[in-house]
């Protein structure tokens, strides 16, 4: 009947921050205790039951936030010390990167189109577009302007391109998109970014994109860490 509990999981070795449904009958939770982890959902007679497929990522630090993009099969996950990694299968392989651009915390992420973005202790929202040549990842731009931690992001397709009335800019890429942030400092700001903008104010220290398969768009940035392992029957 409805209204019960179909399954309880013992999941995790500390508090469960996001879980978020994918792709391909597949969760993902990410914990306190360092780790995402992948859950591939199976049905037994009428009942159905989630068994662990793979740990994407075992660290110190937490797990703070989880964002998806099930189109593109692509994982996202944010971390206590401002790191975000991200994964994108590949028939049955994930691999993935690290995205560094921040100097606190990941609080939340959120996905638009070919953008993700990431909202940080550090008062700040970044902006990356995913290249889907290649699926490296590039800083557009960072949003400032909260007074404290951002905390919360919601997105929404502009209307005019939802409505077609600028299907040439959109079939080009420059879908554009209203982005809310919600953070401690009890405001709430509007913003309207372009896939293919290019800054929305000047950086002085540009944040940068690593990826296993292309060099960071900021090299002295640092790593090329990736992950690639066989998705688990």
């Amino acid at each position: 009947s409805d209204s019960k509990c179909l399954e309880s999981i013992h999941a995790h070795d500390d508090a469960i921050n996001s879980v978020m449904y994918g792709f391909d009958d597949l969760v993902f939770t990410g914990s306190a205790d360092g780790t995402v982890k992948v859950w591939k959902r199976e049905m037994h007679g009428k009942g159905m039951r989630h068994v662990l497929a793979q740990i994407l990522l075992k660290q110190e630090n937490a797990v703070t936030a989880l964002a998806v993009k099930a189109k593109s099969s692509i994982v996202y996950s944010g971390s206590s010390e401002g790191l975000v990694n991200y994964w994108e299968r590949t028939k049955r392989v994930f691999v993935g990167g690290v995205l560094k651009g921040h100097k606190s915390a990941v609080l939340c992420l959120a996905v638009a189109g070919n953008l993700l973005l990431s909202g940080s202790a550090d008062k700040n929202i970044c902006v990356w577009r995913r290249d889907t040549s290649d699926g490296s990842h590039q800083c557009l731009s960072v949003l400032t302007g909260h007074m404290g931690p951002v905390k919360c992001l919601a997105v929404e397709e502009e209307r005019a391109c939802r409505k077609g009335a600028k299907a040439s800019a959109v079939a080009e890429g420059d879908r554009k998109w209203i982005i809310y942030s919600g953070s401690l400092d009890k405001s709430v700001k509007v913003w309207r970014v372009s896939e293919r903008m290019a800054t929305w104010r000047e950086m002085d220290d540009e944040p940068a994109a690593s990826s296993g398969r292309k060099s960071s768009s900021s090299p002295h940035e640092g790593s090329g860490a990736w992950s690639s392992r066989e998705l688990g029957k």
